[in-house]
């Protein structure tokens, strides 16, 4: 885990492409080959962290919202995800790299698709990876564009949802209502009670990334 929040700040800072394998190694203090015994490719590394990020995100919705519908758990934990990234460049760029990685957006859609069958959203397996492909890769083209755009991250988030709905074939009607029924949760104290939970429960140390 040293080796992973080593090579994740250096990734989040000066961005995938432009760090090496020697450079993780020095700044771990270790050799090249340690580290590839461990990492064989940096490829390996950034699946890592990202599985960990996106495993410590979900543990907010999995600890604090089991009383909702996997329907509004879906809805808050997107709402709240693309709010940090805004508001932490460093995460944003890490987040930027994964995206421009087909093999590393189809590990992020999988683990997706495991947390949304676990709290039991409906639809075939198919279904739901088809549905988080689309709406998410699409969101997340609009999202990086979003100042160009002049695209609002709450209508980016909340067009995410829907979209992801409606492809399981839920009424634009019901993904409303939905969607209204969690704004008393997309406020700061929530969203602070979220990242408090990634500053706490992830194995990646964050502190420096994320603020509160």
């Amino acid at each position: 885990m040293e080796i992973v929040n080593t090579a994740f700040r250096l990734f989040a800072e000066s961005g995938y492409d432009l760090v090496q394998m020697k450079d993780i190694a020095e700044a771990c203090d270790i050799s090249k080959s340690l580290l590839q015994h461990y990492f064989p490719k940096k490829i390996v590394l950034l699946s890592t962290m990202l599985n960990e990020l996106m495993l410590s995100a979900f543990t907010y919705s999995n600890e604090q919202l089991t009383a909702l519908s996997a329907e509004q758990r879906t809805m808050i934990q997107m709402s709240f995800s693309l709010r940090m990234l805004d508001e932490n460049p460093k995460i944003e760029h890490f987040i930027r790299d994964v995206f421009q990685s087909p093999d590393l957006t189809t590990e992020l859609v999988l683990v997706t698709l495991d947390w949304l069958e676990a709290i039991g959203v409906d639809g075939e397996t198919i279904a739901i990876r088809y549905a988080i492909n689309f709406s998410v890769s699409g969101g997340m083209a609009v999202f990086f564009k979003r100042k160009l755009l002049r695209a609002s991250v709450e209508a980016i988030s909340e067009n995410v949802g829907h979209s992801f709905y409606l492809l399981l074939g839920e009424s634009t009607e019901k993904i409303n209502q939905i969607y209204l029924s969690t704004a008393k949760y997309n406020t700061d104290h929530y969203y602070e009670q979220f990242v408090d939970y990634l500053h706490t429960h992830a194995t990646i140390d964050l502190s420096l990334e994320i603020k509160i």
